[in-house]
């Protein structure tokens, strides 16, 4: 009975230990920094072409695993016809207060009108990011 007694404040000190390391546990903070080059403009096919860069960065305190993001691409709004094109990109890890640096080129379909607008200057495309995927556990 002693034994059990002993081991039961052993017990408690362990577990108050464990679950006090947890409270203070906090996720990962990305964020996303997104640059747009017109590269291309194809009046046969309708279609704009753009570098899209984007900086990630994870200001958080904790490394950010199987990082995904995605990008959407659009034609602005308020124009007379919405287009948008998007891409999932698999960044991976990045570890806290890193950052990383991506590339990708997409085109975008646009209509005779939308395309006299945006090429010539008048306008430019938009683009938005969103993590689609995070994890700060490196089981996933």
């Amino acid at each position: 009975m002693n034994k059990v007694l002993f081991f039961i404040p052993i017990v408690f000190c362990i577990f108050f230990i464990l679950s006090a390391g947890c409270s203070s546990y906090a996720e990962p903070d990305i964020s996303i920094t997104p640059a747009l080059k017109q590269v291309n403009a194809s009046a046969e096919t309708l279609t704009i072409t753009y570098d899209i860069t984007l900086d990630i960065e994870n200001t958080g305190s904790n490394n950010a695993y199987d990082v995904k993001v995605m990008i959407l691409l659009s034609t602005p709004k308020d124009l007379p016809e919405y287009r948008f094109v998007h891409d999932n990109i698999d960044i991976g890890t990045i570890e806290k207060h890193k950052s990383t640096s991506v590339t990708r080129q997409l085109s975008l379909p646009v209509t005779q009108e939308n395309y006299d607008i945006i090429s010539r200057g008048g306008r430019d495309a938009e683009v938005e990011t969103t993590v689609t995927r995070v994890s700060s556990n490196i089981m996933g």
